[in-house]
């Protein structure tokens, strides 16, 4: 029973799904790193979260508009990725800076 087993999962085709990121994902990702360090570095330093949270969005967009002007293609899907990506990164993810 094993070895019919073994052969079945050895000759079945594992790659059902395509977890391809597309253009988007890539700058909610890249938006969301960029402002959760800037987010954490900032609150490290002044202690104020307020101020903290919009030098991190601020620095996220900043680095998403850049990118999206050196293309010379602005596509709203991608600067609507950067608005999610920089809004999470400065609310959600904390870096201790120690």
């Amino acid at each position: 029973m094993k070895t019919i087993l073994a052969i079945l999962f050895i000759s079945t085709n594992l790659n059902a799904q395509d977890f391809g990121l597309t253009d988007a994902q890539l700058h909610i990702g890249a938006t969301c790193a960029i402002s959760s360090v800037a987010t954490s570095y900032v609150f490290n330093k002044t202690n104020d979260k307020k101020k903290a949270m919009l030098i991190g969005f601020g620095t996220g967009m900043t680095v998403g508009v850049i990118k999206e002007l050196n293309d010379r293609n602005v596509e709203n899907k991608d600067m609507l990725g950067n608005i999610i990506g920089s809004a999470l990164g400065c609310v959600v993810v904390t870096i201790p800076f120690e």
